[in-house]
Protein backbone atom coordinates (compact mmCIF):
# COMPACT_ATOMS: atom_id res chain seq x y z
CA UNK A 1 0.00 0.00 0.00
CA UNK A 2 1.97 3.30 -1.57
CA UNK A 3 1.01 5.88 1.68
CA UNK A 4 3.23 8.67 -0.35
CA UNK A 5 0.13 9.41 -2.43
CA UNK A 6 -2.42 10.45 -0.02
CA UNK A 7 -0.31 12.05 2.31
CA UNK A 8 0.68 14.27 -0.46
CA UNK A 9 -3.41 15.42 -0.37
CA UNK A 10 -2.63 16.44 4.03
CA UNK A 11 -2.84 19.47 4.68
CA UNK A 12 -0.01 21.55 4.65
CA UNK A 13 1.47 19.54 1.88
CA UNK A 14 1.02 21.46 -0.94
CA UNK A 15 2.07 25.10 1.08
CA UNK A 16 5.66 23.28 1.91
CA UNK A 17 5.87 22.36 -1.92
CA UNK A 18 4.74 25.60 -3.53
CA UNK A 19 7.20 27.43 -0.92
CA UNK A 20 10.12 25.28 -2.16
CA UNK A 21 9.22 26.54 -5.92
CA UNK A 22 9.63 29.78 -5.30
CA UNK A 23 12.59 29.20 -3.07
CA UNK A 24 14.02 27.86 -6.35
CA UNK A 25 12.39 30.55 -8.42
CA UNK A 26 14.22 33.42 -6.80
CA UNK A 27 17.28 31.36 -7.07
CA UNK A 28 17.11 30.83 -10.64
CA UNK A 29 16.35 35.06 -11.57
CA UNK A 30 18.94 36.76 -9.73
CA UNK A 31 21.16 37.92 -12.53
CA UNK A 32 23.83 40.21 -13.03
CA UNK A 33 22.34 43.70 -11.74
CA UNK A 34 21.96 41.60 -8.11
CA UNK A 35 23.37 42.62 -5.73
CA UNK A 36 26.22 40.26 -4.70
CA UNK A 37 25.69 38.53 -1.48
CA UNK A 38 29.01 38.90 1.00
CA UNK A 39 32.31 36.43 -0.32
CA UNK A 40 33.23 34.09 2.57
CA UNK A 41 35.22 30.47 1.69
CA UNK A 42 33.26 27.38 0.75
CA UNK A 43 33.53 25.14 3.57
CA UNK A 44 35.95 22.22 4.01
CA UNK A 45 34.18 18.74 2.82
CA UNK A 46 34.80 17.64 6.78
CA UNK A 47 32.98 20.84 8.05
CA UNK A 48 29.86 20.04 5.29
CA UNK A 49 26.58 19.24 7.21
CA UNK A 50 24.72 16.24 6.43
CA UNK A 51 21.68 17.32 4.71
CA UNK A 52 18.21 16.05 6.56
CA UNK A 53 15.44 14.27 5.03
CA UNK A 54 12.44 16.30 3.88
CA UNK A 55 9.38 15.44 5.75
CA UNK A 56 8.15 14.62 2.50
CA UNK A 57 10.54 11.98 1.87
CA UNK A 58 9.68 10.17 5.12
CA UNK A 59 7.20 6.99 3.89
CA UNK A 60 4.00 7.59 5.68
CA UNK A 61 3.12 4.46 6.45
CA UNK A 62 6.59 3.53 8.69
CA UNK A 63 5.37 6.78 10.47
CA UNK A 64 1.69 6.25 11.01
CA UNK A 65 3.36 2.61 12.49
CA UNK A 66 5.34 4.02 14.84
CA UNK A 67 3.23 6.75 16.34
CA UNK A 68 1.53 5.93 19.82
CA UNK A 69 -1.73 6.95 18.89
CA UNK A 70 -4.26 4.59 16.98
CA UNK A 71 -4.54 5.46 13.66
CA UNK A 72 -7.33 3.69 10.75
CA UNK A 73 -8.03 4.31 7.36
CA UNK A 74 -11.04 3.45 5.61
CA UNK A 75 -12.65 4.56 2.47
CA UNK A 76 -15.79 4.50 0.77
CA UNK A 77 -19.49 4.30 1.93
CA UNK A 78 -19.29 1.34 3.93
CA UNK A 79 -16.32 2.02 5.25
CA UNK A 80 -13.60 -0.51 4.12
CA UNK A 81 -10.66 -0.96 5.85
CA UNK A 82 -7.31 0.40 4.02
CA UNK A 83 -4.64 0.49 7.16
CA UNK A 84 -4.29 0.11 10.37
CA UNK A 85 -1.14 1.15 12.47
CA UNK A 86 0.43 -1.15 15.34
CA UNK A 87 -0.56 0.97 18.09
CA UNK A 88 -4.65 -0.07 16.65
CA UNK A 89 -3.34 -3.24 16.07
CA UNK A 90 -2.09 -3.98 19.69
CA UNK A 91 -5.58 -2.32 21.04
CA UNK A 92 -7.67 -3.63 19.68
CA UNK A 93 -6.16 -6.53 17.87
CA UNK A 94 -5.38 -7.21 13.77
CA UNK A 95 -8.09 -6.04 11.09
CA UNK A 96 -8.26 -7.59 7.95
CA UNK A 97 -7.97 -5.09 5.06
CA UNK A 98 -10.66 -4.26 3.01
CA UNK A 99 -13.54 -5.79 5.02
CA UNK A 100 -16.58 -3.04 6.00
CA UNK A 101 -16.26 -1.19 9.23
CA UNK A 102 -19.17 -2.40 10.77
CA UNK A 103 -18.16 -6.07 10.53
CA UNK A 104 -14.17 -5.54 11.20
CA UNK A 105 -14.42 -2.68 13.27
CA UNK A 106 -16.80 -3.21 16.81
CA UNK A 107 -15.09 -0.83 19.05
CA UNK A 108 -16.42 1.89 16.72
CA UNK A 109 -19.62 0.76 16.16
CA UNK A 110 -19.56 0.07 19.82
CA UNK A 111 -18.60 3.65 20.53
CA UNK A 112 -21.38 5.05 17.76
CA UNK A 113 -18.38 6.19 15.52
CA UNK A 114 -20.41 4.77 12.31
CA UNK A 115 -22.83 7.24 12.19
CA UNK A 116 -19.63 10.12 12.75
CA UNK A 117 -17.37 8.83 9.97
CA UNK A 118 -21.20 9.12 7.64
CA UNK A 119 -20.97 12.41 8.49
CA UNK A 120 -17.13 13.54 8.04
CA UNK A 121 -17.73 11.74 4.54
CA UNK A 122 -20.71 13.81 3.83
CA UNK A 123 -20.08 17.06 5.44
CA UNK A 124 -15.89 16.87 3.95
CA UNK A 125 -14.89 18.63 7.69
CA UNK A 126 -13.27 16.63 10.43
CA UNK A 127 -14.90 15.97 13.84
CA UNK A 128 -13.64 14.87 16.70
CA UNK A 129 -15.42 13.19 20.24
CA UNK A 130 -13.52 13.72 23.47
CA UNK A 131 -12.80 10.77 25.88
CA UNK A 132 -15.49 7.72 24.78
CA UNK A 133 -14.31 4.44 27.16
CA UNK A 134 -13.60 1.48 24.90
CA UNK A 135 -14.26 -2.08 26.19
CA UNK A 136 -11.47 -2.61 27.74
CA UNK A 137 -11.60 0.16 30.13
CA UNK A 138 -9.34 2.64 28.41
CA UNK A 139 -10.57 6.03 27.16
CA UNK A 140 -9.52 7.57 23.77
CA UNK A 141 -10.29 10.54 22.20
CA UNK A 142 -10.70 10.12 18.37
CA UNK A 143 -10.59 12.69 15.61
CA UNK A 144 -11.91 11.95 12.20
CA UNK A 145 -10.31 13.26 9.35
CA UNK A 146 -11.92 13.36 5.87
CA UNK A 147 -8.54 11.92 2.65
CA UNK A 148 -9.07 10.61 -0.62
CA UNK A 149 -7.70 7.43 -1.12
CA UNK A 150 -6.01 6.92 -4.44
CA UNK A 151 -7.13 3.80 -6.69
CA UNK A 152 -4.39 1.91 -5.58
CA UNK A 153 -4.70 2.06 -1.75
CA UNK A 154 -8.74 1.29 -2.26
CA UNK A 155 -8.14 -1.82 -4.07
CA UNK A 156 -6.57 -4.07 -0.87
CA UNK A 157 -9.32 -6.01 -0.87
CA UNK A 158 -10.87 -6.84 -4.19
CA UNK A 159 -13.26 -9.04 -2.67
CA UNK A 160 -14.68 -5.81 -1.63
CA UNK A 161 -17.90 -4.78 -2.90
CA UNK A 162 -17.99 -1.04 -4.57
CA UNK A 163 -14.52 -0.59 -4.93
CA UNK A 164 -13.57 2.69 -7.16
CA UNK A 165 -10.52 2.48 -9.76
CA UNK A 166 -10.10 6.47 -9.63
CA UNK A 167 -9.90 6.71 -5.90
CA UNK A 168 -12.55 6.85 -3.07
CA UNK A 169 -13.56 9.35 -0.45
CA UNK A 170 -11.99 7.95 3.35
CA UNK A 171 -11.96 8.92 6.60
CA UNK A 172 -8.36 8.68 8.67
CA UNK A 173 -9.98 7.62 12.51
CA UNK A 174 -6.63 8.87 14.60
CA UNK A 175 -7.55 7.79 18.14
CA UNK A 176 -5.08 9.51 21.58
CA UNK A 177 -5.36 7.60 24.45
CA UNK A 178 -6.39 9.99 27.41
CA UNK A 179 -7.30 7.08 30.40
CA UNK A 180 -5.37 8.91 32.88
CA UNK A 181 -6.91 12.55 32.14
CA UNK A 182 -9.89 10.68 32.62
CA UNK A 183 -9.37 9.40 34.86
CA UNK A 184 -7.86 12.68 37.04
CA UNK A 185 -11.52 14.53 35.89
CA UNK A 186 -13.05 11.72 37.34
CA UNK A 187 -11.26 11.68 40.58
CA UNK A 188 -12.15 15.60 40.62
CA UNK A 189 -15.36 15.21 40.01
CA UNK A 190 -16.27 12.82 42.76
CA UNK A 191 -14.31 14.92 45.25
CA UNK A 192 -16.64 17.95 44.07
CA UNK A 193 -19.21 15.64 44.61
CA UNK A 194 -17.99 14.51 48.31
CA UNK A 195 -17.70 18.38 49.70
CA UNK A 196 -20.89 19.01 47.72
CA UNK A 197 -22.49 16.45 49.83
CA UNK A 198 -20.46 17.86 53.18
CA UNK A 199 -21.95 21.32 52.57
CA UNK A 200 -25.33 20.53 52.38
CA UNK A 201 -24.96 18.15 55.08
CA UNK A 202 -23.48 20.75 57.11
CA UNK A 203 -26.32 23.25 56.02
CA UNK A 204 -29.60 20.83 56.68
CA UNK A 205 -27.93 19.78 60.03
CA UNK A 206 -27.99 23.48 61.31
CA UNK A 207 -31.05 24.47 59.72
CA UNK A 208 -34.22 24.07 62.11
CA UNK A 209 -35.68 19.97 61.93
CA UNK A 210 -38.96 21.24 62.88
CA UNK A 211 -40.64 24.78 62.74
CA UNK A 212 -42.23 26.13 65.41
CA UNK A 213 -46.05 26.39 65.35
CA UNK A 214 -47.05 29.29 67.18
CA UNK A 215 -50.87 29.97 67.85
CA UNK A 216 -51.73 33.34 65.39
CA UNK A 217 -49.47 31.19 62.69
CA UNK A 218 -49.62 28.85 59.85
CA UNK A 219 -45.33 28.45 59.20
CA UNK A 220 -44.11 26.41 56.41
CA UNK A 221 -40.69 26.44 54.76
CA UNK A 222 -38.42 24.92 52.12
CA UNK A 223 -34.96 24.33 51.61
CA UNK A 224 -33.67 23.32 47.81
CA UNK A 225 -30.06 23.13 47.43
CA UNK A 226 -28.33 24.45 44.02
CA UNK A 227 -28.43 21.57 40.91
CA UNK A 228 -24.45 21.80 40.56
CA UNK A 229 -21.17 21.33 42.80
CA UNK A 230 -20.69 24.68 43.47
CA UNK A 231 -24.26 25.56 43.93
CA UNK A 232 -24.33 25.07 47.79
CA UNK A 233 -24.55 28.14 49.55
CA UNK A 234 -25.39 29.61 52.98
CA UNK A 235 -29.21 30.22 52.82
CA UNK A 236 -31.28 30.24 56.24
CA UNK A 237 -34.40 30.39 57.63
CA UNK A 238 -35.60 30.37 61.17
CA UNK A 239 -38.62 30.58 63.39
CA UNK A 240 -37.99 31.72 67.32
CA UNK A 241 -41.16 31.69 69.57
CA UNK A 242 -40.97 35.11 71.68
CA UNK A 243 -43.09 36.57 74.73
CA UNK A 244 -46.66 37.94 74.97
CA UNK A 245 -47.63 35.49 71.93
CA UNK A 246 -44.81 37.43 69.27
CA UNK A 247 -42.89 35.53 66.58
CA UNK A 248 -40.12 36.20 65.18
CA UNK A 249 -39.22 35.28 61.28
CA UNK A 250 -35.92 35.29 60.02
CA UNK A 251 -34.70 34.40 56.65
CA UNK A 252 -30.41 35.19 55.41
CA UNK A 253 -28.37 34.21 52.70
CA UNK A 254 -24.10 34.11 52.89
CA UNK A 255 -22.79 35.47 49.95
CA UNK A 256 -20.50 32.65 48.40
CA UNK A 257 -20.54 28.77 47.89
CA UNK A 258 -19.59 25.48 49.73
CA UNK A 259 -18.71 24.84 53.39
CA UNK A 260 -17.23 27.95 54.49
CA UNK A 261 -20.87 29.34 53.41
CA UNK A 262 -22.02 27.06 55.49
CA UNK A 263 -20.51 27.36 58.42
CA UNK A 264 -20.72 31.75 59.17
CA UNK A 265 -24.37 30.42 58.31
CA UNK A 266 -24.84 28.45 61.27
CA UNK A 267 -22.95 30.61 63.27
CA UNK A 268 -25.37 33.80 61.98
CA UNK A 269 -28.37 31.47 62.43
CA UNK A 270 -27.26 31.44 66.38
CA UNK A 271 -26.45 34.51 66.71
CA UNK A 272 -30.15 34.81 65.91
CA UNK A 273 -31.41 33.16 68.30
CA UNK A 274 -29.27 34.54 71.41
CA UNK A 275 -30.09 38.24 70.22
CA UNK A 276 -33.94 37.68 69.88
CA UNK A 277 -34.08 36.80 73.28
CA UNK A 278 -32.69 39.72 74.16
CA UNK A 279 -36.71 41.14 73.11
CA UNK A 280 -35.19 44.33 70.99
CA UNK A 281 -36.75 45.66 67.72
CA UNK A 282 -35.45 44.01 64.91
CA UNK A 283 -33.31 47.11 63.34
CA UNK A 284 -30.89 46.20 66.78
CA UNK A 285 -30.82 42.98 66.34
CA UNK A 286 -29.06 43.38 62.46
CA UNK A 287 -27.21 45.81 64.32
CA UNK A 288 -25.30 43.40 66.44
CA UNK A 289 -25.45 41.13 63.67
CA UNK A 290 -23.67 43.22 61.10
CA UNK A 291 -20.58 43.54 64.18
CA UNK A 292 -20.71 40.02 64.56
CA UNK A 293 -20.49 39.31 60.86
CA UNK A 294 -17.50 41.20 60.71
CA UNK A 295 -16.00 39.71 63.30
CA UNK A 296 -16.80 36.19 61.73
CA UNK A 297 -14.95 36.57 58.56
CA UNK A 298 -14.44 39.88 57.37
CA UNK A 299 -13.97 39.24 53.62
CA UNK A 300 -17.98 37.41 54.26
CA UNK A 301 -21.26 39.35 54.02
CA UNK A 302 -24.88 38.12 54.16
CA UNK A 303 -28.45 39.53 53.57
CA UNK A 304 -30.77 39.21 56.16
CA UNK A 305 -34.58 39.80 57.49
CA UNK A 306 -35.34 39.94 60.79
CA UNK A 307 -39.53 40.58 61.16
CA UNK A 308 -41.42 40.02 64.43
CA UNK A 309 -45.30 39.55 64.56
CA UNK A 310 -47.29 40.63 66.69
CA UNK A 311 -51.04 39.37 66.55
CA UNK A 312 -52.65 41.84 68.37
CA UNK A 313 -51.64 44.97 66.42
CA UNK A 314 -51.59 42.88 63.06
CA UNK A 315 -48.26 44.03 61.69
CA UNK A 316 -45.31 42.41 61.15
CA UNK A 317 -42.45 45.25 62.24
CA UNK A 318 -39.09 44.37 59.92
CA UNK A 319 -35.36 45.30 58.95
CA UNK A 320 -33.56 44.26 56.55
CA UNK A 321 -29.67 44.00 55.44
CA UNK A 322 -29.53 44.40 51.34
CA UNK A 323 -32.19 41.65 51.36
CA UNK A 324 -35.13 40.54 49.21
CA UNK A 325 -38.92 42.45 50.06
CA UNK A 326 -40.97 40.71 51.59
CA UNK A 327 -44.39 40.38 49.81
CA UNK A 328 -47.46 40.48 51.97
CA UNK A 329 -50.54 39.44 50.16
CA UNK A 330 -53.90 40.21 52.19
CA UNK A 331 -57.23 38.87 52.43
CA UNK A 332 -58.50 40.49 49.20
CA UNK A 333 -55.55 39.09 47.59
CA UNK A 334 -53.59 42.58 47.10
CA UNK A 335 -49.64 42.29 46.90
CA UNK A 336 -47.84 44.40 49.30
CA UNK A 337 -43.80 44.60 48.77
CA UNK A 338 -42.14 45.13 52.06
CA UNK A 339 -39.49 47.02 50.61
CA UNK A 340 -38.36 50.07 53.17
CA UNK A 341 -36.36 50.58 55.16
CA UNK A 342 -33.30 48.42 54.14
CA UNK A 343 -30.03 48.89 54.55
CA UNK A 344 -26.49 47.26 53.30
CA UNK A 345 -25.60 43.59 53.83
CA UNK A 346 -24.45 42.28 57.07
CA UNK A 347 -20.40 42.55 57.12
CA UNK A 348 -20.28 45.58 55.26
CA UNK A 349 -20.12 48.06 58.68
CA UNK A 350 -20.93 51.57 59.11
CA UNK A 351 -24.59 51.58 58.85
CA UNK A 352 -27.51 52.37 61.24
CA UNK A 353 -30.46 49.66 59.90
CA UNK A 354 -34.09 50.86 60.32
CA UNK A 355 -37.04 49.09 61.79
CA UNK A 356 -40.56 49.45 59.33
CA UNK A 357 -43.79 47.69 59.25
CA UNK A 358 -46.46 45.88 56.87
CA UNK A 359 -49.84 44.78 58.16
CA UNK A 360 -50.46 41.18 58.06
CA UNK A 361 -53.60 40.73 59.38
CA UNK A 362 -56.33 37.64 59.57
CA UNK A 363 -56.26 35.88 56.43
CA UNK A 364 -52.96 37.55 55.01
CA UNK A 365 -49.64 35.83 53.58
CA UNK A 366 -46.27 36.47 53.83
CA UNK A 367 -43.44 35.39 51.83
CA UNK A 368 -39.95 35.49 52.57
CA UNK A 369 -37.19 33.99 50.17
CA UNK A 370 -34.07 34.02 48.56
CA UNK A 371 -32.72 35.42 45.78
CA UNK A 372 -31.86 31.13 44.03
CA UNK A 373 -36.06 30.89 43.71
CA UNK A 374 -35.97 34.47 41.49
CA UNK A 375 -32.50 34.94 40.07
CA UNK A 376 -32.22 34.15 36.36
CA UNK A 377 -29.23 34.28 34.62
CA UNK A 378 -31.14 35.65 31.35
CA UNK A 379 -33.33 38.50 33.31
CA UNK A 380 -33.19 40.99 35.86
CA UNK A 381 -34.23 39.70 39.43
CA UNK A 382 -36.81 42.04 39.48
CA UNK A 383 -38.57 40.57 36.60
CA UNK A 384 -37.96 37.12 39.00
CA UNK A 385 -39.81 38.94 42.34
CA UNK A 386 -42.58 40.10 39.73
CA UNK A 387 -43.04 36.37 38.67
CA UNK A 388 -43.34 35.73 42.39
CA UNK A 389 -45.63 38.48 42.82
CA UNK A 390 -48.05 36.94 40.21
CA UNK A 391 -47.72 33.47 41.36
CA UNK A 392 -48.77 34.67 44.89
CA UNK A 393 -51.78 36.58 43.83
CA UNK A 394 -52.80 33.83 41.40
CA UNK A 395 -52.30 30.84 44.84
CA UNK A 396 -55.03 29.02 46.35
CA UNK A 397 -55.73 27.13 49.36
CA UNK A 398 -53.52 27.43 52.76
Amino acid sequence: MNFTRWSARLPGTQRRAAARSDHGVSQSQRGEGAVPAARHEPPSDDDAPTPAAGIDELPAREVLDRVPALVALVHGPDHRIAYVNDAYVAAFGDRPTGAPAREALPELEELGLLPLLDQVLRSGKPRTVKSRKVAGGRSYTFTCTPVTVPAGEADGDNEGAGQERAGSSGVLVFATDVTDHAEAAERLRASERRQRETAVTLQRSLLPQELEQPDDLRIAATYQPGGTEAAVGGDWYDVITLGGGRTALVIGDVMGRGVRAAAVMGQLRTAVRAYARLDLPPHEVLQLLDGLAIEIDANQIATCVYAVHDPNEGRLVYASAGHLPILVRDESGTIHRAEEPTGPPLGTGGWLHASGSVPLGPGSTAVMYTDGLVERRDEDIDEGVAALERALAGATGT
